[in-house]
């Protein structure tokens, strides 16, 4: 399960030990709002995909380490995350899953479903989450960041 207070200090502490960095800086170099990562450190706010993504590749980070899922694995090389309408698809075929067995066993609604299918719409972390925990693999591989 996400550990969002290791989040925050994960973050806090990637931020001191690559250059002492303050939230505005972090946040110039994201391309994101100063006020974003104010609310990520203070858990006022929890980031989006696309933002731990951003994060995660700025650091050299795994998703699941940020989150508080698995310890480091320095030895992880990643790629950029395909559209997530792309990797929905992806995931149904590696898993050898039809669209209606996928949605029904990962119990998320069929319309949510076909909405990040057509990318419509995009998952939030804690639906990424729950596909890796059901079918038991990291929230990197659902993402895409990993072969």
């Amino acid at each position: 399960m996400i550990n969002w207070q290791t989040f925050t200090d994960r973050l806090s502490h990637l931020m001191l030990v690559n250059g002492e960095l303050n939230g505005k800086t972090l946040a110039q170099k994201l391309g994101i709002s100063p006020q974003t990562v104010t609310r990520y450190l203070s858990m006022q706010r929890t980031p989006t995909c696309a933002n731990l993504i951003l994060i995660a590749d700025y650091f050299n980070r795994s998703t699941d380490f940020l989150l508080g899922l698995e310890e480091e694995n320095p030895e992880l090389v990643f790629k950029s995350c395909p559209p997530f309408s792309e990797q929905i698809v992806f995931l149904a075929n590696y898993f050898k899953k039809s669209y209606r067995s996928f949605f029904r066993e990962v119990k998320i609604p069929e319309s949510t479903f076909f909405e990040w299918k057509k990318g419509e719409s995009v998952p939030t972390v804690e639906s990424i989450e729950k596909i890796a925990a059901h079918f038991d693999c990291r929230i990197d591989f659902v993402l895409g960041r990993e072969s």
